[in-house]
């Protein structure tokens, strides 16, 4: 009975370990990637561009961002027209208050999918109707960080670069 128990203590150990080591660390400056960003999203035959993107979507742009992750919170910083913007996304699932385009705001809950990071956004649409996007980061063999943005028009991966 004692050796049940210490093998399933054993067992509950490791996968915790397990889990914990899936996640990974996104901390670092980015600049993107055009190059590996047009490779992924091809044009279709009509010769427009990819898929949907990341409009008013926290790490869809193109500017560099900084992001600093801890245990519990991931924050992302970028340079809007008005100077520096931060968003702080709790990686413990709960919801947080963000920008979301246009001087608006919207509801965030951030959750870890493997060694995946989502970050699903709930906004107003134009005619008040909530609309809600997501945000996919991932990083690469080669440590290139790749944020794919769904929207209800489509997708579209945006591939960056570690300057820092």
């Amino acid at each position: 009975m004692h050796r049940k128990l210490a093998l399933t203590a054993v067992l509950a150990v490791a996968l915790a370990i397990t889990g914990y080591a899936q996640k990974k660390d996104f901390s670092g400056t980015w600049t993107m990637d055009q190059a590996a960003t047009e490779a992924a999203n091809p044009a279709p035959a009509g010769g427009t561009g990819g898929g949907g993107g990341g409009g008013g979507m926290r790490g869809g742009g193109a500017g560099p961002m900084t992001i600093k992750q801890t245990a519990d919170t991931l924050t992302i910083e970028r340079q809007g027209p008005n100077g520096a913007i931060s968003t702080v996304y709790k990686l413990d699932g709960t919801e947080s208050e963000v920008p979301a385009g246009r001087g608006g705001t919207g509801k965030a809950k951030a959750k870890w999918d493997g060694d995946k990071l989502v970050i699903d956004i709930t906004r107003a649409g134009q005619d008040g109707t909530p609309m809600t996007t997501s945000a996919i980061y991932s990083l690469d063999d080669k440590g290139m960080l790749w944020i794919e943005n769904k929207t209800a028009n489509g997708s579209r991966k945006v591939a960056y670069k570690k300057t820092t």
